[in-house]
């Protein structure tokens, strides 16, 4: 049986002052607009892979503007404020990893962060466990098929390299989404439609 209940919608805000969604249901049924979205969108002949969004440049790895600007993954503080700042030059969403199986490319990942295109470089170039953690999950995973041990602690950069080559070879596909109920309840969301394999919720 549900329970209705009337409320003044105005005045659901946690601490932060920070309201919730009048309507959940709005919010699932969108994430079920995006999913079909995103699937295209990983499947377009247009989507990149992660290696092709980056190059290097005298050792450092720099984004590829021309291909994020005509993919339309522009700095969300660039589109509202038309400021140049490297401070600004960052994207507040979603992304979503997609991996090539049987010649169809299938989500395998969804994160979010306030600054996806940093958190892109981390993962895929990233030297430290918590910077390229989906790297750390893989070769963890990796090494427990094969009967052995591995922590944060005890792993190297060298013992990510082969989960690293694999994630630059991804397809990814980034969503704007400035609303922060929004971004962790969409992460969440798409991940259980998705059925991502390399997700995890667990608490610490």
């Amino acid at each position: 049986m549900l329970l209705i209940i009337d409320v003044d919608f105005d005045k659901i805000m946690n601490h932060w002052k920070e309201p919730y969604p009048e309507n959940l249901h709005d919010l699932l049924g969108y994430a079920d607009k995006l999913a079909i979205e995103i699937l295209e969108n990983l499947n377009s002949v247009k989507c990149k892979k992660i290696s092709e969004l980056y190059y290097f440049e005298k050792d450092r790895i720099k984004r590829n503007l021309k291909d994020f600007n005509e993919l339309g993954y522009l700095p969300n503080t660039y589109l509202k404020t038309k400021s140049k700042s490297k401070t600004n030059n960052e994207f507040k969403g979603l992304y979503i990893f997609g991996d090539e199986v049987n010649g169809k490319v299938i989500p395998v990942y969804v994160g979010i962060s306030r600054s996806v295109f940093r958190r892109l470089k981390q993962h895929a170039w990233g030297k430290k466990h918590n910077e390229c953690s989906l790297a750390y999950l893989k070769t963890r995973h990796q090494w427990e098929l094969e009967g052995k041990q591995i922590n944060r602690k005890s792993i190297t950069n060298e013992n990510m390299l082969p989960a690293k080559a694999i994630i630059q070879n991804f397809k990814v596909v980034l969503v704007e989404v400035q609303n922060d109920y929004d971004l962790y309840f969409l992460e969440v969301a798409l991940a259980g439609i998705f059925n991502t394999k390399w997700n995890s919720f667990k608490t610490h």
